[in-house]
């Protein structure tokens, strides 16, 4: 009997590197949402100024007497469009020379527009608060804010990293709080299990080819001790 070489089919948990960062991404960033939606059951209620003056052990807050201005913001823009707005939050009378400790990120349209608008108005302060009001009095008007800041190792830091660049007067542990999102514990620990689901057929597709490769071995050293 000849024994021909076989190649083992290769199946979808033939992943190799690209696998095991697969895991690696999905168990981080699951398992610290896991731990984040366990730590914030509910959002914590807590005014900028108290904010400021000892920042709480959380992700989840809802910012009360805030102060938030579209003169001050930035954006980044994607595809010629207004993506994503990063708006200053202060205590209510602070004054703009203070550091920004907390920056609002939102994706609403409406705001993405009355800031399209105020980037487009004249030069003059007093023409862009104007504009800044006529496109976006609700905004003006909010004085509580939910959101859930970033977090994490996977943490977004070469944004962080731009935002720090521009002429925005932020603090050096500013943080970045999105607006209206909140801790999904199901979300996160169905992509830890995910990982661990792949895990586990990665390490079965290994014994399987290790197991594969010793019966070869053993098949061809049998035919050699028979001739």
């Amino acid at each position: 009997m000849k024994i021909r070489p076989l190649n083992h089919p290769a199946g979808f948990t033939s992943l190799g590197f690209l696998g095991y960062m697969a895991i690696l991404a999905l168990l981080i960033i699951g398992g610290q949402g896991v731990y984040v939606a366990l730590k914030n059951p509910d959002p914590l209620e807590i005014t900028v100024a108290d904010y400021l003056a000892k920042k709480p052990n959380a992700e989840w807050m809802t910012l009360k007497d805030a102060q938030i201005s579209l003169v001050e913001a930035a954006y980044k823009a994607r595809l010629g469009r207004v993506a994503e707005v990063f708006i200053p939050i202060r205590p209510i009378g602070e004054s703009r020379d203070a550091p920004v400790h907390i920056l609002l990120s939102t994706e609403d349209q409406a705001v993405a527009a009355a800031l399209k608008n105020l980037s487009q108005s004249s030069t003059t302060m007093k023409r862009k608060v104007a504009a800044a009001s006529q496109q976006a009095d609700k905004l003006f008007m909010r004085q509580d804010i939910t959101g859930l800041t970033r977090y994490g190792i996977l943490y977004d830091l070469f944004m962080r990293a731009r935002l720090a660049k521009l002429n925005m007067n932020l603090a050096e542990d500013f943080v970045i709080l999105n607006d209206g999102e909140s801790p999904n514990f199901t979300v996160n620990l169905c992509m830890v299990g995910a990982g661990l689901l792949i895990w586990f057929l990665m390490l079965c597709r290994a014994l399987s080819d290790a197991l594969w490769r010793w019966r070869r071995r053993r098949a061809f050293h049998r035919q050699r001790s028979q001739q």
